[in-house]
C-alpha cells in the first residue's frame, strides 16, 4: 500500500508541475502529507479508495448510475444528442447501450471500467470533491482510454456480426418507450464510428 501511495503522491507532483518544476505551496503540501507518516498515508488512501469505489462501482444497466466514469466515457461522443432541441434519443435507451459495449469490448469492458476508476481515484487525489467530469474527460489517460475503447468498437461495429448484434441490442423498446426508428440508432451508430476514426487519425 506504501508503494501504492508514494505512486500517487508522484502523480500529484507530476500533475502540479510547470516545465518540469513543482511549486514551493505544491511541495508543502506534498511534505505535510508525508510527514504524517506511512502509516497515516495508507490509512488515508484506503479511506478514499472506498469511498471512491461505493460512488463509482454502480450496478451495470443502471442509467441512474451516472457516476460510472467508463459509461459516461462511452457516451460523451453522442451526449449532445441525448437532450434538447437536438435529440436523437432519448436517455432511457442507454442501458441497450451498456448491454451491447459489454458485447463489443467482452472481457475488455470490465477492464476499461477499472482503468477509468483508477484515473478517478488519482485525480479526486487532486481535485478531491471539486473534481467535475470535464477534468476528467480531458485528462490525457482519459482520451486514450477512449482511443482505445472506439478502435476496438468500430473494428466490431464494422463487421457483420457487430452490426447484428448492435440493432438487436438498440432495436428494443425499453419500460415505456417504444422500440426506437432505425434513422435514431444509426445516427448514433454514425456519430461513434466518426467519433472513432477521428481519435484514431489524431493519434
Amino acid at each position: 500500500m506504501a508503494m501504492i501511495v508514494t505512486d500517487v503522491i508522484l502523480t500529484l507532483a507530476r500533475e502540479k508541475a510547470q516545465d518540469g518544476k513543482v511549486g514551493l505551496h505544491d511541495l508543502e503540501r506534498i511534505s505535510a502529507l508525508i510527514s504524517g507518516g506511512s502509516m497515516v498515508l495508507d490509512a488515508a488512501y484506503i479511506r478514499q479508495e472506498e469511498a471512491c469505489r461505493k460512488v463509482h462501482q454502480m450496478p451495470k444497466g443502471n442509467v441512474g448510475a451516472r457516476s460510472n466514469p467508463f459509461h459516461r466515457l462511452m457516451v460523451r461522443p453522442f451526449e449532445h444528442l441525448l437532450a434538447g432541441d437536438g435529440m436523437v434519443l432519448q436517455r432511457g435507451y442507454l442501458p441497450h447501450y451498456f448491454e451491447f459495449l459489454e458485447h463489443a469490448l467482452e472481457k475488455r469492458f470490465e477492464a476499461f471500467e477499472r482503468h477509468c476508476r483508477t484515473i478517478i481515484q488519482a485525480l479526486m487525489v487532486i481535485h478531491g470533491n471539486n473534481l467535475t467530469w470535464d477534468q476528467f474527460y480531458a485528462d490525457s489517460r482519459t482520451v486514450k482510454t477512449l482511443q482505445g475503447a472506439l478502435k476496438l468498437l468500430r473494428v466490431y461495429m464494422d463487421g457483420p456480426e457487430g452490426q447484428r448484434v448492435w440493432h438487436a441490442c438498440m432495436m428494443r423498446p425499453m419500460g415505456d418507450l417504444p422500440q426506437p426508428a432505425v434513422g435514431q440508432v444509426n445516427h448514433i451508430r454514425q456519430v461513434l464510428l466518426e467519433t472513432a476514426r477521428g481519435l484514431e487519425a489524431a493519434e
